[in-house]
């Protein structure tokens, strides 16, 4: 029943990221861009699109957000796009090596944390709570970038996870502590601070750096990523928690 649930708080975020300006073909041009982004860029997006479009008036921006490993399937399979950015370095060299992105840059890093429900009524201390059998835990799926910082986190301490439920990306992950289905989640540093005072944050030790990389798939592409790493994406990249590349 978690897994479904976690699952359906997936796909709900994805529609309603999709269209933050309203564009809805696939074809690529310098006055239509569409973004395919790691759930964990969410909330970035939105400035980051809006300083886009202030440079370039009249310019229309889908973005579509979601689990790295699924963006760069749906390319492989022939969705059209012209930025990629994931969540981290692996995910995207799996592009590269498909002939689906090529030439990418990292423009932002970012931390595994531990959150958990105001109050942290499961007692967790720290990430031995995610090895028991039993305890209300979750993580991403393995193949999601989140889901491999997991992974290395705990294989850190000699661990394995015991999860009850693997969330199809990071979003979904910290849902399943804001809707108070889980005790603890593991999930970026900033999905963390976008939940406010509705959890809390225990940070992990010598936690897993993941680093974001971002492909301009097109040359209608290009200015975007150009955007990110430049002065204007980095501000807003810092404002929102995500480390320097």
């Amino acid at each position: 029943m978690l897994l479904k649930k976690l699952s359906a708080v997936a796909v709900a975020a994805f529609v309603v990221a999709a269209p933050l300006t309203g564009c809805s073909d696939d074809k690529s041009s310098e006055e239509s861009i569409r973004i395919l982004a790691a759930a964990s860029l969410v909330d970035v997006l939105k400035p980051m699109v809006a300083a886009y479009t202030a440079e370039h008036p009249g310019a229309k921006v889908q973005v579509d957000t979601g689990a790295s490993s699924a963006l760069v399937q749906k390319l492989k399979s022939g969705a059209k796009g012209d930025v990629l950015v994931t969540a981290n370095q692996s995910t995207m060299d799996n592009a590269v090596a498909a002939g689906v992105a090529h030439d990418p840059r990292v423009v932002a890093t970012n931390r595994l944390v531990i959150v958990v429900p105001k109050g942290n009524p499961g007692k967790v201390t720290d990430v031995r709570f995610f090895t028991v059998a039993g305890n209300r835990a979750v993580v991403c799926a393995r193949e999601v970038p989140c889901g491999a910082a997991a992974e290395e986190a705990i294989a850190a301490i000699g661990g394995t996870l015991k999860p009850i439920s693997r969330a199809t990306d990071v979003r979904a992950a910290l849902a399943s502590v804001t809707s108070g289905e889980a005790d603890a989640a593991l999930v970026y540093a900033t999905d963390a601070a976008s939940a406010g005072d509705r959890v809390e944050t225990i940070a992990i030790p010598d936690a897993p750096v993941n680093h974001y990389p971002a492909s301009a798939l097109t040359d209608a592409g290009k200015g975007f990523v150009d955007l990110l790493a430049g002065p204007t994406g980095q501000r807003v990249f810092r404002e929102a928690g995500f480390g320097q590349p």
